[in-house]
């Protein structure tokens, strides 16, 4: 058998609709890594976020987090910052617009309003969640992977992310996304699940017939075109499941095994 780069995203796919990995699933990766397949968990969430569970399945499951931005190898973690002054542009336009936003590098938050009650804080050891109040201290020195603007707190909250949206991508260079309709991700140019499809290719020398991702956001789409077989789970939005190959069950359904299972069988 080939071997197979699998690719899922976490929050809506891989993961049930209680944000944890079930026994079947966990037991079903472990026979394909058994078989010799590569297993990522590519998702928004920070490192400090995802890492736990990713080793709960298995060790041998790498992650890529923040959207790209951090991608794990066997030599360690590599990362994609925002750039300085574009961290500084971005920060600026918060404050001067009093949108709330989460700031992360790849293991701390740094927030401007508050934290959102669904945010699971870091349980990883040295992480912290930290309010901005020294913006030398808490922006201008750090090095950022990406951002979080909020709308979590807005009874519709596309009324105001997406004009939001339309006016970050028309004045800064920087990729303005989403995979979930009460937030906005923000992360630099270079970074995304897709860019990281395409360095991992490349670092295990798999061909582009032996990938396969699944998803169920916008933020999974970049990785959907570099792969030959791409998976939208049914909970997925229907302009991200007209963008790939195949659709699934939903991700309570177990729609990533359901997949796999018919797949390889």
């Amino acid at each position: 058998m080939n071997k197979y780069l699998i690719v899922s995203d976490f929050d809506g796919t891989l993961a049930d609709v209680d944000h944890h990995v079930n026994e079947t699933t966990k037991t079903y990766i472990r026979e394909l890594l058994d078989q010799g397949h590569i297993m990522v968990i590519a998702t928004g969430r920070m490192k400090a976020l995802v890492q736990e569970s990713a080793i709960d399945i298995d060790p041998r499951v790498k992650i890529v987090g923040s959207n790209g931005a951090v991608i794990q190898t066997d030599e360690g973690f590599k990362l994609t910052h925002i750039e300085h002054d574009q961290k500084m542009e971005f920060y600026d336009y918060v404050v001067k617009n009093d949108v709330p936003a989460l700031f992360f590098t790849d293991k701390d938050v740094y927030y401007t309003h508050f934290v959102p009650e669904f945010f699971n804080a870091p349980k990883s050891e040295g992480s912290s969640v930290i309010k901005i109040e020294d913006v030398k201290k808490h922006i201008h020195d750090n090095n950022f992977v990406n951002a979080l603007i909020l709308g979590h707190h807005l009874e519709k909250p596309e009324l105001v992310l997406e004009p939001i949206r339309k006016e970050l991508n028309k004045i800064m260079d920087l990729t303005v996304t989403s995979s979930n309709p009460r937030n906005l991700e923000v992360y630099s140019k270079e970074a995304s699940k897709g860019n990281a499809l395409l360095k991992l290719m490349k670092l295990h020398n798999i061909k582009k017939e032996n990938v396969i991702t699944f998803g169920d956001g916008y933020n999974d789409v970049s990785m959907f075109k570099e792969s030959h077989t791409s998976v939208a789970m049914d909970n997925a939005p229907q302009g991200v499941k007209d963008l790939a190959t195949h659709t699934t069950v939903s991700n309570g359904e177990n729609g990533v095994v359901s997949f796999l299972r018919n797949y390889f069988k």
